[in-house]
């Protein structure tokens, strides 16, 4: 896709408007996956297998001594995309990599991209949080009505909208609409409990 089609994937907030959360506001691993599978149902057991996985690979913070490890909003959004896109316990930095690595439609992206085309998935997903906390009500309303899907075969995230449109990111270079196995797997989690997931911790 070509940077003029991504402009059309425009964020309805810009991150740079947004109200953002206090510096320092943490939330310790064990909250993140109590909330978790309180707000999206993927089991305590699992998700602290996987974040155990993405901390020996240092994309996810340790604690120390006497205290928790702590995440931010980033890290919240990087375990649950690699959790929903099931990747087998080993694969699980891959996966995580590789949705910071994706791009609109699998776009290949210049420096001088506009600042309103999210980059990757993860940074959608960021943008996303931000929305959840410090966005107007009609933007968080509208953020209740999406649909997130993370595709378990390839790498593949996709946010459908309540208007019926359909944000894609893929690796670059890959074509976006085609379908890279016969079955199309996804595990998805729907708008509600991602603003009610980010409000609890945040």
């Amino acid at each position: 896709m070509a940077v003029e089609a991504a402009k059309r994937l425009f964020i309805s907030t810009n991150i740079r408007n947004l109200t953002f959360m206090e510096d320092g506001h943490l939330a310790t691993l064990n909250a993140v996956l109590e909330a978790i599978e309180r707000h999206i149902g993927f089991s305590r057991s699992r998700g602290y297998s996987v974040a155990r996985r993405l901390q020996e690979a240092d994309l996810l913070p340790l604690g120390g001594p006497g205290y928790a490890p702590e995440l931010e909003q980033s890290d919240v959004c990087l375990l649950l995309a690699t959790l929903m896109g099931a990747p087998k316990l080993h694969e699980a930095p891959e996966h995580a990599r590789a949705y910071s690595a994706t791009t609109p439609g699998g776009a290949v992206l210049s420096a001088n991209a506009p600042d309103s085309i999210p980059r990757s998935a993860l940074e959608y997903m960021e943008v996303k949080s931000e929305v959840a906390i410090g966005g107007p009500s009609d933007a968080v309303d509208d953020l209740r009505g999406h649909r997130f899907e993370f595709v378990h075969g390839w790498r593949e995230f996709s946010a459908h909208t309540p208007e019926g449109t359909v944000t894609r990111f893929t690796l670059p270079g890959t074509l976006a609409s085609h379908q890279q196995a016969p079955h199309r797997v996804a595990g998805v989690v729907k708008g509600e409990a991602f603003v009610n997931l980010i409000k609890d911790l945040f």
